[in-house]
C-alpha cells in the first residue's frame, strides 16, 4: 500500500469523493495529468507551481476530460525535524473539496488505484542548452538531448522508464523525452491535446513554465482553491483563542474578516538567511528593537512569532519583546513541519499587524492570505530590516512589492 507519511494521531474528515460533471463521470473517459518538481524547491514554491498546474488543467479540460494527480509531498529540505516526513498525501495539508471545486483532482494514491501504474509518456522539462539568443522572448517547447542527468532509467527487462528516488516509484512510462521549453503553461497544450491515444502523462520539473494569468482571475481563483485542511485551520483557531481571546469568523479563509486578531506577528527567517541573505536578517537584539518600536506604534501589546531560528534565538528574542510567544503542538509528529508551517501562516494572516522577511515565499503566502481576508495594505505589506538598513528601525529599509487586488466579497 503506498503509505510512508507520517504517524498521525488524528483522524481526518476530509472526503474523497467530489461532484464530478458530466464530461467526466465514466472512469474510462478521464485522462491524467501528473507532474513533479525539482526535489530542492520549497513547500510554499511548490504550492505556486500547483496553482499554475491547476489552470492548465482547467484550460485543458475546454476540450478534453482531464484530471489533476495530485503529487505527495516527498520530505522536503525545510522539514527539519527528525521523523519521516514522506510521501505525504494533500489532505494532510489542503482541503481536497475546495480543490475539486476548482478543477477535478485525485490523490496519487488513488489514482494508482483506479488507473495502474503504467502511464503513457514523461515530458522532463529543461532550458534551452543555447540560451535565450534571438533578443526577443517567445514561449515555445521542443524535444531535445537531455542536457543535464535526469532522474529517469530505461528498465531493460520491461523496455519501460522509471524514476530514481522517492517519488513515483511504481509508475512506468511507454515514453520519455526531454522537453527545451521557456514561457507560459500554456506551451504544453499542444503536447496534451488531441492525443487519443493517451491517457496519463507526467510533467516533471513544471517549474520551469510561468503563469499564464500571474496575479489576474485566474491566478486568484487557483490561489482560492487551495484552502488549508479543517484540522490545521481549527488547530489555529484554539491557538488564537486560548493566546488571545480571539475567535475569528474567517471560516475557510477566503472571505472579508470582519475583526482582525488582538496581536501582531513576525515571520522571522533564519536558518538558510543566516549564509544565503546574511545582510538581509537583523541581529536577534536588531529583531528585538524593531518589534518593540512596532508595537508601541500599533499599540499592539502581544507579538506571535513564526520562525525557524533556533531555540536558543527565539528564547533570546522572548527575553527582549514582552508577550511573545510561538506555537508548539503538543505532539511534534501530530501535523508535521508542513503541517505547523500552514498553522503558523494561517495564525499570521488573522493579525492586526504582519510584518515579513525580505523575498520569502513564506511570507508572500501569508500576505495572499491576508489580502484574502480583507487585510489593508499598510499593516500586511512589511519587512523586518536587515543589518544593511538601520536594524533597530522597522521603517529603514524598503517594503515589499505591493501587488493591489480587490477586497474578495
Amino acid at each position: 500500500m503506498y503509505c510512508n507519511w507520517l504517524p498521525i494521531l488524528f483522524i481526518l474528515k476530509v472526503s474523497l469523493c467530489y461532484s464530478q460533471p458530466e464530461s467526466i463521470q465514466a472512469i474510462g473517459a478521464r485522462k491524467y495529468l501528473l507532474y513533479a518538481v525539482n526535489p530542492g524547491e520549497g513547500f510554499n514554491l511548490r504550492r505556486d507551481v500547483h496553482m499554475r498546474v491547476e489552470n492548465l488543467v482547467r484550460s485543458l479540460r475546454k476540450d478534453e476530460p482531464w484530471v489533476l494527480v495530485l503529487p505527495p509531498w516527498p520530505h522536503l529540505v525545510h522539514w527539519r525535524s527528525n521523523y519521516p516526513q514522506g510521501n505525504i498525501p494533500w489532505k494532510m495539508f489542503f482541503d481536497l473539496d475546495s480543490l475539486n471545486e476548482y478543477v477535478p483532482s485525485i490523490e496519487y494514491e488513488d489514482f494508482l488505484k483506479e488507473y495502474g501504474h503504467e502511464i503513457d509518456r514523461i515530458l522532463y522539462l529543461q532550458n534551452y542548452a543555447e540560451g535565450w539568443t534571438s533578443g526577443t522572448w517567445e514561449d515555445k517547447i521542443d524535444p531535445r538531448d537531455c542536457i543535464n542527468d535526469v532522474p529517469y532509467i530505461k528498465d531493460n527487462d520491461s523496455e519501460h522508464w522509471k524514476r530514481l528516488g522517492p517519488m513515483f516509484p511504481e509508475l512506468r512510462s511507454k515514453e520519455f523525452k526531454c522537453m527545451s521549453a521557456q514561457g507560459f503553461t500554456s506551451i504544453l497544450t499542444t503536447q496534451l491535446l488531441g492525443r487519443d491515444n493517451e491517457r496519463a502523462i507526467l510533467v516533471d520539473r513544471f517549474e520551469q513554465l510561468l503563469h499564464s494569468d500571474f496575479w489576474g482571475d485566474d491566478y486568484w481563483n487557483a490561489r482560492k482553491s487551495m484552502v488549508y485542511a479543517k484540522e490545521l485551520r481549527e488547530e489555529g483557531n484554539r491557538f488564537m483563542k486560548e493566546q488571545y481571546s480571539y475567535i475569528p469568523d474567517s471560516s475557510k479563509g477566503r472571505q472579508k474578516l470582519s475583526t482582525p486578531g488582538p496581536f501582531m506577528a513576525v515571520h522571522l527567517r533564519r536558518a538558510d538567511y543566516h549564509y544565503a541573505r546574511p545582510d538581509q536578517i537583523p541581529s536577534i537584539e536588531g529583531a528585538a528593537q524593531q518589534l518593540n518600536k512596532l508595537k508601541q506604534e500599533t499599540g499592539l501589546d502581544h507579538v506571535f512569532l513564526a520562525s525557524d531560528a533556533s531555540e536558543k534565538e527565539r528564547k533570546l528574542l522572548k527575553k527582549l519583546v514582552s508577550n511573545l510567544v510561538w506555537y508548539k503542538p503538543k505532539n511534534p509528529h501530530l501535523y508535521g513541519d508542513g503541517g505547523v508551517a500552514i498553522i503558523d501562516q494561517w495564525i499570521c494572516a488573522h493579525a492586526s499587524y504582519f510584518v515579513g522577511s525580505y523575498e520569502s515565499t513564506f511570507s508572500f503566502r501569508i500576505r495572499e492570505d491576508r489580502q484574502m481576508l480583507g487585510m489593508t495594505r499598510e499593516n500586511t505589506f512589511n519587512d523586518i530590516c536587515g543589518i544593511k538598513d538601520d536594524e533597530n528601525d522597522p521603517h529603514s529599509c524598503e517594503k515589499p512589492t505591493y501587488w493591489p487586488r480587490e477586497t474578495p466579497t
